[in-house]
């Protein structure tokens, strides 16, 4: 019995350890990036449903550029802000959203990818074209802007809505933008690639 008592509490040991050490590490973390207007959220958004149907816990940052404020004047959670708390979480029994107010240092992403549930699977990211994680760019011809991936080893694929010479020339996996099964299974093979 004292055996089986010291073999339990070290697999305990191993759990908690596991725990610790995926707290400090990123989920499994990858980006979908592109110019405004090329349809990264269309195709984030499909990706997401394709994930749910494979029973994967996915969750998703936007990255926004812009100042952008939650709140509203008025609101009872603007006022707890401005009063000088320095996070407010808005919640009822069946979801929650927190604000923090506006940091003098940059946030750091592993610090918001952390912010998730430890169950989550996965964490798609839409923006931040210039992120540290692996991602795919969404191109769209009408938009004449330079390809992301031609200064960007962080991209590892190329998300098109029709063939060009341009797009034909990268030596990148491709993929057309309805393809949406093919893209979701990259990302995934990807991620695994990761682990190894």
């Amino acid at each position: 019995d004292l055996h089986l008592h010291q073999q339990s509490q070290f697999i305990l040991v191993i759990f908690i350890l596991r725990r610790i050490l995926n707290y400090f590490k990123m989920k499994n973390t990858f980006g979908i990036v592109g110019w405004s207007g090329s349809g990264k959220t269309h195709l984030i958004c499909r990706i997401i449903k394709y994930y749910n149907n494979k029973k994967l816990n996915v969750c998703s940052i936007k990255h926004s550029h812009h100042n952008f404020e939650v709140d509203k004047k008025g609101k009872d959670s603007y006022e707890h802000l401005k009063s000088g708390s320095k996070e407010v979480v808005i919640y009822n029994e069946y979801k929650f959203a927190m604000i923090t107010t506006k940091k003098k240092k940059k946030i750091n992403l592993k610090d918001i990818v952390n912010k998730f549930s430890p169950d989550t699977d996965i964490v798609l990211i839409e923006g931040l074209k210039k992120g540290p994680t692996k991602k795919i760019e969404v191109y769209r011809d009408s938009i004449k802007k330079p390809l992301l991936c031609l200064k960007d080893k962080n991209i590892k694929a190329l998300i098109f809505d029709k063939v060009s010479p341009k797009i034909s020339q990268i030596n990148l996996p491709k993929f057309h933008i309805d393809e949406t099964e093919k893209i979701g299974s990259f990302i995934l093979k990807e991620i695994e690639n990761e682990k190894k």
